[in-house]
């Protein structure tokens, strides 16, 4: 099997997955309980807080842990949404922000997005002309999930806080969390979405960076759990199997960018040495991640298909997309039809090889060939 789509998931690390196995095995207990065992897990969890928080660069501030990278977004903008105020985003955002949006403007708040440049990465005159002092939180994505487009953040939030110093900032950095280093006390960030399934974690655990200043209204009520914001009995194993991963990513860092930067590059050489018609429409400067190809004559969906036959697996963009008709953030990239449909997303991993890529290559042109001549 060759996978190509590290950006939808990744496969958790046997060592991460041998952790969690045998942590909730053996560390079971509730860690509301105040007996001595339970109050060990509820240390661990802690010490796990601080240690994401060591990577974020953030000391002031907190984790909240939650079930999904998509409801730690939704209880940013649920969180924070009033009636007088008004929220910014771009339009090239996840669903998990975007659909939570739009719905908070079907009930009435106010919300207005700011477009995206033909690489997908934020347009800064269009965000400078739309912050006034009404708006209370500015959300945006830090890398692109459809093409890897990497957002300054420094420079964003400095012209947002320069317009509307009282203006939150939220980040959804689910796709830059272990594949760039962050430092969010730098970049003044205020609230920042992590996720473990991203960085070969286990699924069902996500996080939430919160400044301690930033006073949000409670997701899930019930027993208090997770500062009273996220109530719910914790996902102990999950989350120690989150922080382990966290911690693997950020070891040999630059050695594995480097690596997955070279696959990347070996990618676009053996491209450019076919015959094959396409476009790139990743920027050379976004994440080495990922990879997003138009190629013309052929629909994006159809070569997928194509490719599993030979245990290549690629996608035509987001995974929580997929249901829907056409690409929302390629069409605001202001891409052509042609371009749209011939798109397809690769996204690679410290776990990829060369010979894999010539492999997915070669597939690639012996299929383009028998589709369309």
């Amino acid at each position: 099997m060759i996978y190509l789509d590290n950006s939808a998931t990744t496969q958790t690390r046997k060592e991460v997955a041998d952790f969690v196995a045998k942590y909730s095995v053996e560390n079971f207990f509730n860690p509301s309980s105040v007996y001595a065992l339970a109050i060990k897990v509820r240390n661990d969890i802690d010490n796990a807080r601080n240690r994401l928080l060591k990577f974020l660069n953030a000391p002031k501030g907190r984790i909240i842990f939650t079930g999904s990278a998509t409801e730690a977004n939704n209880l940013v903008l649920n969180g924070l949404a009033r009636k007088n105020k008004k929220i910014l985003i771009s339009t090239g955002e996840h669903p998990s922000i975007y659909e939570t949006a739009k719905n908070l403007k079907n009930f009435g708040y106010d919300v207005e997005f700011v477009e995206i440049n033909k690489d997908g990465t934020l347009d800064l005159d269009d965000l400078k002309s739309k912050i006034d002092e009404r708006v209370n939180l500015v959300s945006f994505i830090h890398v692109s999930n459809e093409t890897g487009a990497i957002n300054d953040l420094k420079q964003i939030t400095q012209i947002i806080k320069s317009k509307n110093p009282e203006c939150l900032v939220h980040c959804d950095g689910v796709q830059a969390f272990g594949k760039l280093k962050i430092n969010l006390y730098n970049d003044d960030v205020d609230l920042y979405t992590i996720s473990s399934h991203k960085i070969h974690g286990p699924k069902g655990v996500a996080g939430l960076y919160i400044n301690e200043n930033v006073m949000l209204k409670p997701h899930i009520l019930g027993g208090g759990q997770e500062f009273g914001l996220r109530s719910g009995t914790e996902n102990p194993a999950g989350i120690l199997g989150f922080t382990m991963a966290a911690e693997l990513m950020y070891t040999d860092f630059e050695k594995k960018r480097t690596y997955i930067k070279e696959l990347r590059n070996y990618f676009i050489s053996l491209l450019e040495k076919s015959n094959l018609k396409y476009i790139i429409n990743s920027n050379k400067d976004g994440l080495e991640n990922i990879l997003s190809v138009s190629f013309f004559g052929i629909r994006g969906e159809v070569l997928l298909h194509c490719l599993e036959k030979y245990e290549i697996y690629v996608s035509t963009g987001s995974a929580c997309s997929s249901k829907h008709i056409g690409n929302r953030v390629l069409t605001n990239m202001k891409l052509n039809k042609n371009e749209m449909e011939g798109n397809l997303r690769f996204s690679f991993s410290e776990f990829n090889t060369k010979d894999e890529i010539q492999k997915t290559v070669n597939a690639l042109k012996t299929e383009i060939q028998n589709l369309i001549g």
